[in-house]
């Protein structure tokens, strides 16, 4: 008993040595670097759990990306949306602008004051917050391409569903979210623009509230 409690604690080890980096910078993107480790955190524990189970159908990093995306995408469900500050450009076609906005993973100018960087900081929020708000299926979906940069076939993999099903959900994923922030925020061109006092865009929906449509873009 002793010997087999060993080697499941040495395999554990293993796994968490080897992928813990992995990990924490895949939820990095997705849900920001001050949740990221507490959540990588999560994701191994539910790893640990869940191990002696693993049959190895897929590739270890496939089964906890796997893992963290649930995690990420429960975090974001659980987490209020937050005012929006700046103009972002919504998705269409790719998500990569989406992505840049959330994650900030883009570059950006050295000369940002204290004021614009807190700005970027609370839009980067507000579109995890508005991600937060799909349905399950397409939440998870477009969290991973529009926040995690991932291509159609590794979210295909991540989710263990084939390429075509994955294409189906980011596309009716897109078309939700494009639903959920036409409806709260006002547009000019292809951008979203949210004013820093505006009740309708990015805060929680009063029942049966009309969303304003004067916001001029940023």
């Amino acid at each position: 008993m002793g010997a087999a409690m060993n080697d499941k604690a040495d395999s554990f080890r293993t796994l968490y040595d080897s992928n813990h980096e992995r990990v924490r910078r895949f939820l990095v993107r997705l849900v920001g670097p001050q949740e990221a480790e507490d959540l990588t955190q999560t994701v191994f524990a539910k790893a640990a759990k869940a191990l002696p189970g693993f049959r190895g159908d897929a590739q270890t990093s496939t089964w906890l990306y796997r893992i963290a995306a649930n995690v990420a995408a429960d975090w974001l469900r659980g987490r209020p949306a937050h005012e929006a500050k700046l103009t972002v450009p919504l998705p269409d076609g790719s998500d990569e602008d989406m992505r840049v906005a959330a994650t900030g993973s883009a570059d950006v100018d050295s000369q940002s004051s204290p004021e614009q960087e807190l700005a970027r900081n609370d839009m980067r929020d507000c579109i995890r917050g508005e991600i937060g708000k799909l349905p399950e299926d397409h939440r998870t979906v477009f969290m991973l391409s529009a926040l995690g940069g991932l291509t159609d076939d590794e979210i295909a993999q991540t989710l263990g569903i084939s390429q075509g099903n994955a294409k189906v959900r980011l596309h009716r994923a897109r078309q939700e979210f494009r639903k959920i922030i036409e409806a709260r925020c006002d547009f000019y061109q292809t951008e979203l623009s949210c004013k820093p006092t505006s009740p309708d865009c990015c805060a929680p929906a009063q029942p049966g509230a009309v969303p304003s449509r004067n916001t001029k873009a940023l």
